[in-house]
């Protein structure tokens, strides 16, 4: 029996202006759509049904503005992660925000480690498909609405194809393409671990996307997934290094990218 799980609600006594056609969330460290106009930002603790963000990076506001000569977004600067101790029901809470506000597109991004020794550290990725390495977050949870097999692609093929050959054509930086490995974390990935996710097809590695897109796309809402590759996790010595630091300064770094990026989702859609 499907447990309904209340979707977050918007405060009622804010002027919000027109309504968004577009959801993005964004990842550790990616700073981006800083020029929208008639912007209107609303603290998570002001949104009934969201938690509240703990890591480094996460803001923990909703933007809603509109991007000059685009479409009005809502932007969702943090998210919440399966590895912070939030139940299922938690780690999709914006899809469910952004399905109760009617919108049937969004864009996921996040930081992500590098599994390809030719990427650089700011390179992007489009999430063509994933691995779902996060099985244990459905054990328990009361939110039963995630199919455990979304009958459709996670993210949607021909807005990210369009996607591809905008970057092959104007982006002026690498725009890759690649399998998603989500994992639950909090811990980064062992030698062994790496080797095995590169030998599984798998291109970048993260702890989040997962759960939002599998509930967003068995919801009928179109998505698209752009990873920030923040660090190259290849070797031994590569894997002692990495900090959540480290991958919230290279995101940092890339967010000129990645603001392209996503007004070029935009147009593309």
């Amino acid at each position: 029996m499907t447990t309904a799980v209340s979707a977050p609600r918007l405060p009622a006594d804010m002027d919000l202006g027109a309504a968004p056609t577009f959801g993005i969330v964004l990842g550790s460290g990616i700073v981006v759509l800083q020029d929208l106009v008639d912007a209107v930002d609303i603290p998570y603790d002001r949104i009934a049904g969201l938690p509240t963000t703990t890591v480094a990076g996460h803001a923990g506001v909703l933007t809603i503005g509109t991007i000059p000569d685009g479409p009005r977004v809502a932007i969702a600067r943090g998210r919440f992660h399966l590895y912070e101790g939030h139940p299922l029901e938690a780690a999709t809470s914006l899809m469910r925000l952004y399905e109760g506000m009617g919108l049937s597109r969004v864009i996921l991004t996040n930081a992500a480690g590098g599994l390809r020794g030719d990427w650089l550290p700011g390179d992007l990725m489009l999430i063509r498909d994933h691995i779902n390495l996060m099985g244990p977050y459905q054990a328990g949870a009361r939110d039963r609405t995630v199919p455990d097999f979304p009958a459709t692609p996670a993210y949607d093929p021909e807005w990210t194809a369009r996607m591809a050959e905008w970057g092959d054509r104007e982006a002026g930086f690498n725009l890759r393409s690649g399998v998603y490995a989500g994992l639950l974390g909090p811990n980064y990935e062992t030698p062994a671990e790496i080797k095995w996710l590169q030998t599984i097809g798998c291109q970048a590695v993260g702890m989040s996307t997962v759960p939002e897109a599998a509930y967003a796309s068995s919801h009928g809402i179109k998505v698209l997934g752009i990873s920030c590759i923040t660090n190259i996790a290849t070797t031994a010595e590569a894997q002692a290094t990495t900090s959540h630091g480290e991958v919230v300064d290279v995101a940092k770094m890339a967010s000129q990218s990645m603001d392209r990026a996503l007004r070029a989702a935009c147009r593309l859609a």
